[in-house]
């Protein structure tokens, strides 16, 4: 097999992940020095992602080597392990793939649990100083909680995957908090008092030190935000929603020992950039891009634009709360197009009572339009476009 063809074996793998004590019990075995790796965990609906690359920036400038293991990717797989924001390289990912692969069939692993596995095994080989892990889903029962950390991270709650993580807030809480341990540090960006109750109670039960992350006094200056630091005023350019994340990625830090000073914050904020989350791709006609894919990340996305002329094109997987997710775009007061792409797990679009696309039927549009044009919704969708445009 060629690399492609082992990437593509990889992403057949999934299925439910193993028993946490098993997968433990496996990187025990195979990668014995994880347990020195000093590791930041990081779970929750919306940010997580972010809130890592926040992290990471800032312990970047101040002059750490920082792996990052996030998920999924946009285009293409190595985008999941990085150091310093750069990916692993095919010959990397291939030999150590090579290396494991008799482990991952005799363990029956699924994509993401190898993918945590060669991660870890990455970050070791090349001695990262630290290595921030992003949750793949919900908390508890995720395969990223069977590691040590110095801090876990959560970054909000949100009706997300009902139908594995329970229908109710509460029930989410639950299990999104299940990434908590005994004596480790956690930090919650969270505000909902329903979750914080469900969250408080984790804490409790696990004796943990604890602390909320809150926004600070800001002031708006036409598209950007003025926030006092110690040293400072810092200009703060990207998305408001994308300020909640950098303060809790400053706070887990402080919390942790760090003592940042204005260039720290500052290099953090002018260096950041997140493929997928309100990226331009185009300036004239604008064509953006944004990864919201649920009703949560909407309301973020629409309160970030505000006031939007022109075409938006929206596409979903089918566990999504399409419906609402819609009604909070409507409010843009664009033309909305809904486009099929490849995939078995898309919504059924046809039933949602707008104009449906095909991608060649959008790229077509894309192509020729003066118009201004925002690409939303699933993060696969969002993967597909960038190939798209990428190739041209």
């Amino acid at each position: 097999m060629n690399l492609q063809e082992k990437i593509s074996w990889m992403e057949s793998k999934k299925s439910k992940n193993m028993d946490l004590v098993d997968y433990q019990e496996i990187m025990d075995q195979y990668l014995p020095y994880h347990k020195k790796l000093k590791k930041i965990q990081v779970a929750g609906t919306n940010g997580k992602g972010s809130t890592c690359r926040w992290m990471a920036l800032m312990l970047e400038e101040l002059g750490y080597q920082v792996g990052v293991f996030t998920s999924p990717h946009l285009v293409v797989h190595n985008e999941r392990i990085q150091i310093n924001e750069t990916m692993i390289s095919d010959q990397d990912l291939e030999e150590l793939f090579d290396q494991y692969q008799k482990v991952f069939i005799e363990n029956s692993m699924t994509m993401f649990e190898m993918d945590l596995f060669l991660a870890i095994a990455y970050f070791l080989e090349q001695r990262v100083d630290y290595a921030i892990i992003e949750v793949g889903l919900g908390g508890r029962l995720d395969a990223t909680t069977a590691l040590d950390y110095e801090a876990t991270v959560l970054t909000n709650v949100g009706l997300e995957h009902t139908e594995i993580l329970g229908d109710t807030i509460e029930k989410i809480a639950q299990e999104k908090s299940g990434i908590f341990k005994p004596g480790v540090l956690a930090v919650c960006g969270e505000d909902k008092p329903k979750a914080q109750h469900v969250i408080e109670q984790n804490i409790r039960a696990k004796r943990a030190p604890f602390y909320y992350s809150y926004l600070p006094e800001y002031k708006k200056v036409g598209k950007k935000y003025w926030m006092n630091s110690m040293d400072g005023i810092l200009v703060f350019d990207q998305p408001f929603y994308q300020m909640k994340n950098f303060i809790l990625a400053c706070d887990t830090l402080y919390h942790l020992g760090f003592r940042m000073r204005y260039n720290t914050f500052q290099g953090a904020i002018d260096r950041f950039i997140f493929p997928g989350r309100c990226m331009v791709l185009r300036k004239r006609p604008l064509l953006m891009v944004d990864g919201a894919h649920n009703l949560d990340g909407i309301h973020a996305l629409v309160a970030s634009l505000k006031n939007w002329q022109g075409d938006i094109y929206f596409s979903v997987l089918k566990e999504k709360d399409a419906k609402h997710m819609l009604d909070v775009l409507i409010s843009l007061q664009g033309q909305i197009h809904l486009v099929n792409f490849s995939s078995d797990r898309l919504y059924p679009l046809e039933t949602l009572g707008f104009e449906v696309l095909s991608m060649e039927e959008m790229e077509k549009r894309l192509q020729v339009t003066h118009q201004r044009a925002l690409v939303c919704g699933s993060l696969y969708f969002v993967g597909e476009v960038l190939k798209w445009f990428n190739s041209k």
